[in-house]
Parts: C-alpha cells; sequence; structure tokens
C-alpha cells in the first residue's frame, strides 16, 4: 500500500507536463547511478535546477517512491536508494516468475515481430560497451512483450518496474564482452524456441538465463554501488 498520492492531476495541461518532465528526468538520473547512493533529494534544490515550482517536483518523487526507485526519509522527505544483492535478486524472482507464468498460458500469442537482438556477429566485432546498451533495451522489450502475453495490465506494470530499477544492472553485466556474447545467444535461442511454440525449451532457456544472472548480482551491485559513490549531487552545486 502506498503511503503517499500525488495530488490530483491539474486541469491545465502545463503542470501534468512539467510533473511527466521533472519525473522523466529525475528517474533517468536515478535508475543510472547518477546520484550518489542515500542522496537527500530536497524538492527547492530539485526546483531550482530545473527551473520548475515545488509541486511538479513533489508530485514527481511521489511517483517515483511509489515505484520503489527512491525511498521515503522521513514523513514527507526522499532518498536516493543504494543498491542491495537482497531487492535485485527479488527483482529478478519476481520478473521471472511472471515470464514463466505468462508463457505458460499465452505462449501462442507470442509474436517476435519488431524486436530486434543486437546481432552475435556484430558484437563480436566491437568493444562491448559500444554494444550493451542497445542489447540491455532489446532484452527488456522482450520481457516487456512477455508480460503482455496474458492481457494482465498489472503484470505489465511490474515488468515496466522492474525493467526501470534493473537497466543499470542489465547495462553493466552487457559491458563485459563473455557476459554479452552469453547473454544474445541465448536470448536468440529463446526466441527461437518461442516462434516455433516450443514452450518447454523456452521455458528451460529462461530458467538458465535467470540462474546464470543470480550468479553475477552481488558483484553487478557492488560495482553499481561504487560506480555511484563516485556520481555528483548536482543538486546542491
Amino acid at each position: 500500500m502506498h503511503e503517499d498520492l500525488p495530488d490530483a492531476p491539474s486541469s491545465e495541461n502545463g503542470q501534468v507536463n512539467k510533473t511527466g518532465q521533472v519525473y522523466g528526468r529525475l528517474k533517468s538520473l536515478i535508475v543510472m547511478q547518477k546520484l550518489p547512493p542515500r542522496t537527500s533529494l530536497e524538492m527547492k534544490n530539485i526546483a531550482d535546477r530545473f527551473g520548475v515550482s515545488i509541486t511538479p517536483v513533489r508530485e514527481a518523487l511521489i511517483l517515483l517512491a511509489n515505484e520503489g526507485i527512491i525511498a521515503k526519509d522521513g514523513s514527507r522527505s526522499y532518498m536516493t536508494r543504494p543498491l542491495t544483492v537482497n531487492e535485485v535478486s527479488a527483482d529478478y524472482e519476481t520478473a521471472f516468475m511472471i515470464a514463466q507464468y505468462c508463457l505458460q498460458n499465452g505462449v501462442f500469442q507470442f509474436s517476435a515481430r519488431g524486436l530486434r537482438l543486437v546481432e552475435l556477429d556484430l558484437a563480436i566485432r566491437q568493444p562491448a560497451s559500444d554494444s550493451a546498451g542497445a542489447a540491455a533495451l532489446a532484452i527488456e522489450a522482450v520481457y516487456e512483450r512477455i508480460a503482455g502475453l496474458t492481457d494482465n495490465l498489472r503484470m505489465v506494470r511490474l515488468m515496466l518496474e522492474f525493467n526501470d530499477r534493473t537497466t543499470f544492472i542489465r547495462q553493466l553485466d552487457m559491458k563485459n564482452e563473455a557476459r554479452l556474447h552469453e547473454t544474445i545467444a541465448a536470448m536468440t535461442e529463446f526466441l527461437a524456441a518461442l516462434d516455433k511454440g516450443s514452450i518447454n525449451d523456452a521455458l528451460r532457456n529462461l530458467e538458465e538465463q535467470y540462474e546464470r544472472k543470480r550468479e553475477f548480482i552481488p558483484d553487478l551491485v557492488r560495482k553499481g554501488n561504487l560506480y555511484a559513490l563516485e556520481a555528483v549531487d548536482i543538486f546542491t552545486q
């Protein structure tokens, strides 16, 4: 249950747009670990930096807290969250269970149309850092497509939130050359199994990918927090 709810949207489109813009800018900074862990998100500082009033900042912070991207710090304050092994592991476990359920109950509705993975041959020929972002986004698109198989909007929302919270971890993982090549190969096989309607092969592949990911989460969390510790709090500059 959410402890806070944003005010009812303003009847003026300008206010709604400002909230959306502030939300998007803050979310990008936070999920990509561009603010230090446990940074206090002072509304006035953010409003001054973004050139807006307090209201869209407050509404954006409430939305981000409700999505689990930031944490409450007192009754009306918020702060950035450090990555933790338990929370990242829980995110991946939840996403895995959602994907399993959706495939078991809607696999024959799956279509790979429009899904474009990074080609393995291309990834091999260039540095992993050049392919990491595109590879991560392609994987997220597959997860979203799977979540939509049962027309359960709550599952879709949960998968979208999972993608948002773990996008940095995913991109960090894909910057490792061996992991990038391994993951592209596994996802290619996964989509091929789905395209043929081979549900058992697809589920086996999905579980193998999940178990492999679990092995790397502790190290990815450690690296992610070290990266964030080097970030600068732009709202106090």
